[in-house]
């Protein structure tokens, strides 16, 4: 089909609204989605809701289990889904916020002979896109286009400046999961979610072979190898801080995990009832995602 969506395909200006609902950040949806991945809690959900417990298991659920039940309900099996089908399907109805973006927009032009439609116009844009924008404090002004545009900026700038700074603030958006915070940088995000890769899939390793691999450190991780032979008893300072900071880089990622199994993302947070992954268990999980990716990459090339 010309329409089907690829595993690498690229989003498009449709994926970041839907049905009265729109979205941004959609790297941060992909990170979150694949921290629910290696989240232990939220794949107990997913087995829970197969049937696939044991009873011992049954017995030992985590005691906030019904608060990780309510989210995997609402966005589902992560382990076999692309992610924009995921979006779309799932995602978007509740990560994304009711009504329209703000932005900024003609409402009308005005000439000497185009001119007794104005007002109506206007009072549509307030009952209409105005209103589904959340009634955002906004400007009505007038720019004359024969004017240059450093002449429209430089005055446009001035009327912004002029106005109350605390009139200067959109309405905060409501969403039902929403992110916790868009400063986090996404590749210190990915480099923590990387190494619970990295330690599932070497899990006899010590933690600053981890922290190599992983690239932990740019500073330390680019000295060391991975793959060197110690000799017995001997320590380094190099690797006892490689070690340190992977061992915070686990800590992290793990909570990032399982506090997106509970709807919370990112935060470093404890989670009072988090689980601690099983490395062996771990891997399997990641493994067999990842032999599924490639698998569907090659079935589209």
């Amino acid at each position: 089909m010309q329409n089907e969506r690829k595993h690498y395909d690229s989003p498009r200006s449709t994926d970041f609204r839907k049905d009265g609902v729109w979205a941004a950040n959609l790297g941060f949806y992909l990170l979150w989605m694949e921290y629910l991945a290696i989240s232990p809690s939220y794949e107990l959900a997913r087995r829970f809701r197969a049937n696939d417990l044991s009873e011992q298991e049954l017995e030992t659920l985590p005691a906030d289990f019904e608060d990780v039940l309510a989210v995997y309900d609402d966005l589902g099996d992560v382990q076999r889904v692309r992610f924009l089908d995921w979006w779309s399907e799932r995602a978007l109805p509740v990560f994304g916020y009711k009504g329209s973006k703000p932005r900024v927009r003609k409402v009308d032009v005005l000439r000497s002979d185009r001119h007794r439609k104005a007002a109506s116009r206007l009072q549509d844009f307030v009952e209409d896109d105005w209103t589904e924008q959340g009634q955002p404090n906004s400007m009505v002004v007038n720019i004359p286009v024969g004017l240059s545009k450093a002449q429209i900026t430089r005055q446009l700038g001035k009327l912004i400046d002029k106005s109350q700074q605390e009139r200067r603030i959109l309405p905060e958006p409501v969403a039902k999961y929403p992110l916790l915070g868009t400063r986090q940088r996404k590749d210190t995000l990915f480099r923590y979610l990387y190494v619970v890769w990295v330690r599932s899939a070497m899990p006899r390793q010590a933690l600053w072979r981890v922290g190599a691999r992983a690239k932990v450190s740019d500073t330390y991780s680019r000295e060391l190898n991975p793959k060197v032979r110690i000799p017995r008893g001997e320590l380094t300072y190099d690797r006892s801080v490689l070690s340190a900071l992977t061992s915070r880089a686990w800590s992290r990622g793990i909570a990032l995990a399982e506090n997106a199994a509970r709807g919370r993302f990112p935060s470093y947070d404890k989670v009072e009832h988090g689980l601690e992954p099983n490395l062996n268990d771990s891997w399997t999980l990641i493994s067999s995602r990842r032999r599924w990716k490639k698998k569907l990459g090659r079935s589209e090339r």
